[in-house]
């Protein structure tokens, strides 16, 4: 009798695929650790369960009794190492001290398979049922039903004593799903009815094959087993048992084909599958994700627009608190801390919270030289500490105990590292889940991918700090740099008044009876110092760091009142004053009291420009929007004064840079024009002056129309320093010479 006599039976092919696929996978979970005493122990269960189910599906093609006997004897060799090696590998899958048991099994295991090889009496024969020839056993297979039996129980329990005893959530889903899993396992028992005559068929199989596959799961990806794996799973294998099923009708409805033809047929119709498969089971894993799991689902999404959204925020604390408040809502973690470097303190500082303490959590001093942050960095995913702790002591070449020590000092049960290129910018230590429930591979690879779009936001915001803060420094650096120029300005400013002073003083002794002298002195001496002190108040004004006070003013209203006050002045001078307002124009954010200070100087400064001659005065406000769409104010304010020089006008914003050289108390100290600057700046616009000689002078004030405040009162969008801006509706005698000062 040859190979050729062998027909092919439906009932075998499911069989012989899920033996190779069991053989397969054992041999995936084996290479993955070859040093794992559990993996080698599962490798002996795959190997036991392949041998059984490849040669009963041989057996179940064979012609006839006698070649049908010899492959379910061999079947039932890897039969005989099932029990015991699923014992040996939940053994060293719960860590518990087996050795002397599991080496006495192993032996009695060999001793039973010689007997079944060599006995008769054991598989004593065969029956012929409707799928085929089952084997029958014989009265010296009784020790093999109490080994079966006695080594299963053993297992069973230490399941069950475990997972009562085990408090850490990734083990307690581990030998829950494990057990879960066992217990569908044996169901496969209902093999050993038919073998005693019972017409049950013999799907014994499928779920031993099932157990095979969880626990490859549980070993490969360690920590998946979970409601939302149950349906990952589902999604994965669930429609390979209706393809099983029709693939078996096609074999018997075929049955008449020659072997050639219907494995032909049968191999085209599983390539057809696989294609189809392949195009729609991620659509229907995600279908049932979202209609089994929807706030999972929903939690998925909210993280994943949270983590596209952030990246534009630039506000370091709210960007830093809304992490932690996003984490905790949508995963409901307990106790979240989010730990940033800080350069000033030269180490990783505690920066938002919730629900831990702070005092204790701030005590763990890390910098980026020790062990953790570097462990951190090259890692660059989420470490789970549970994991750290279950890792080969062999394969472990870092301080594991003082990672874990610092993982347990902050209350982490996953630590997610915020690394942008190759700065560890951070780390977000995620507490327990509520009822000690734990964090699937799924939801790590989302929070791997938040992490990194919040190491990249992050980033972005603490250099935009940086930023800011620099900015800051330049300003103060720029106010030392002109204190030599204030410091000479002052002195010089000074000297005259205080030497008319000294005089008078040195002279009151003597002419003190002189009723000219001492009113004329007692005028001077007066102006003088009124001029000292309005020096004075000048100069802490340009020093001072006035930060301005932001409300909602009308800028035609702060005009109308700077233009009250001086209008006696002006008729006084024979100045005419002319108001151009547009009407309505809305209300801007700007600190009323210094843009009063703003306009009453450049008021007063053209005032002096036109004191011989017949001058006119000319205030104007519009609206401005530029090119790409933002919203300004500006405000110009010229006159037909002397002008200023072409070879001056590029000074006049400098700190004590004036034309008046007059020692009178109206004389200009070269400070105010510095002061309009300063506010202007602080305001997020620009100051622009236009000036030709003899022909006037114009100032235009340009402000952003905003509505409201941001946190950081500076503008970003403000044209840069000596761009020429075109302004409608000026003056035509203003064409000449522009100066324009910006931030």
């Amino acid at each position: 009798m040859t190979t050729a006599d062998y027909a092919i039976n439906v009932h075998a092919i499911p069989m012989l695929l899920m033996g190779l696929v069991t053989l397969g996978l054992g041999l995936l979970v084996y290479r993955s650790n070859r040093r794992s005493a559990a993996h080698r122990h599962f490798l002996v269960l795959c190997s036991g369960i392949a041998l059984w189910l490849g040669a009963t599906s041989i057996g179940l093609c064979a012609p006839t009794p006698e070649q049908a006997l010899a492959w379910f004897r061999l079947d039932n060799v890897g039969v005989m190492f099932i029990s015991v090696a699923f014992y040996a590998f939940s053994a060293e899958f719960l860590r518990l001290p087996r050795a002397r048991s599991i080496w006495l099994g192993y032996g009695l295991a060999t001793a039973l398979a010689l007997a079944v090889l060599f006995r008769d009496d054991f598989v004593a024969g065969v029956r012929l049922y409707r799928w085929g020839y089952f084997p029958q056993w014989g009265p010296a297979s009784a020790p093999f039903f109490l080994l079966f039996f006695a080594y299963m129980a053993a297992a069973f329990t230490d399941y069950v004593r475990t997972y009562r005893s085990v408090t850490t959530p990734i083990r307690r889903q581990q030998i829950k799903f494990v057990l879960v899993a066992f217990i569908i396992a044996y169901l496969g028992s209902v093999d050993f009815f038919p073998a005693f005559g019972y017409d049950l068929y013999p799907f014994g199989y499928v779920p031993i094959f099932l157990l095979t596959v969880v626990v490859t799961v549980a070993i490969l990806r360690y920590h998946l087993l979970d409601a939302a794996l149950v349906v990952s799973m589902s999604a994965t294998y669930l429609p390979l048992i209706p393809f099983t099923l029709a693939l078996v009708l096609l074999a018997q409805g075929l049955s008449d084909l020659s072997p050639v033809t219907l494995g032909s047929v049968l191999a085209g119709t599983t390539v057809a599958f696989t294609a189809l498969y392949a195009t729609f089971q991620p659509r229907l894993q995600s279908a049932l994700n979202k209609a089994l799991f929807p706030s999972r689902y929903d939690a998925y999404n909210t993280l994943t627009r949270f983590s596209h959204a952030m990246v534009m925020n630039l506000d370091l604390v709210n960007l830093q608190q809304e992490i932690v408040r996003t984490l905790q809502t949508v995963m409901r973690i307990e106790k979240i801390s989010l730990f940033l470097f800080d350069k000033e303190l030269g180490r990783y500082a505690l920066k938002a919270s919730h629900g831990v303490d702070t005092a204790e959590a701030d005590s763990v001093r890390l910098t980026s030289h020790e062990s953790f942050a570097r462990f951190l960095l090259e890692r660059n995913q989420p470490v789970v500490r549970e994991e750290l702790q279950h890792l080969d002591p062999a394969a472990d070449d870092g301080d594991r105990s003082g990672l874990l020590d610092t993982l347990t000092k902050m209350d982490s049960e996953v630590c997610l590292p915020l690394v942008n290129k190759t700065r560890l910018i951070g780390f977000v230590n995620l507490g327990h889940k509520p009822s000690l429930d734990f964090y699937s591979q799924d939801e790590l690879n989302l929070l791997r991918s938040l992490a990194d779009s919040a190491a990249i936001a992050l980033d972005n915001a603490m250099l935009y700090e940086d930023w800011k803060h620099s900015q800051q420094l330049i300003r103060r650096a720029d106010r030392l740099r002109s204190l030599e120029t204030i410091a000479g300005g002052f002195a010089h400013e000074v000297r005259n008044p205080l030497t008319s002073i000294k005089t008078f003083i040195q002279l009151a002794p003597v002419r003190r009876n002189d009723p000219d002298f001492m009113d004329s002195f007692s005028a001077v001496v007066a102006d003088d110092l009124a001029r000292i002190e309005r020096l004075i108040e000048e100069i802490l004004d340009y020093a001072r760091y006035m930060k301005p006070k932001f409300s909602s003013e009308s800028v035609n209203e702060i005009v109308v009142s700077c233009l009250h006050f001086i209008e006696v002045k002006a008729a006084t001078l024979g100045v005419t004053i002319e108001k151009h307002l547009e009407e309505p124009l809305a209300p801007i954010m700007v600190d009323r009291q210094q843009m009063k200070q703003v306009f009453m100087n450049l008021i007063l400064n053209a005032m002096d420009a036109m004191k011989e001659r017949d001058g006119r005065l000319t205030v104007a406000t519009r609206h401005l929007t530029r090119l790409d769409g933002t919203k300004w104010v500006q405000i110009e304010v010229s006159d037909n004064g002397c002008g200023i020089s072409p070879e001056d006008l590029p000074h006049i914003f400098d700190p004590f840079f004036t034309t008046k050289h007059e020692s009178t108390e109206h004389a200009g100290t070269g400070l105010g024009l510095s002061i309009v600057h300063q506010i202007i700046q602080e305001h997020g616009g620009t100051v622009e002056a236009r000036s030709t000689v003899g022909q006037g002078t114009a100032f235009i004030l340009t402000i952003p129309a905003r509505e409201k405040v941001d946190k950081d009162t500076s503008a970003p969008s403000v044209p840069k320093p000596g761009k020429l801006v075109v302004f409608p509706g000026l003056p035509p005698h203003l064409k000449g010479q522009t100066g324009t000062y910006g931030p």
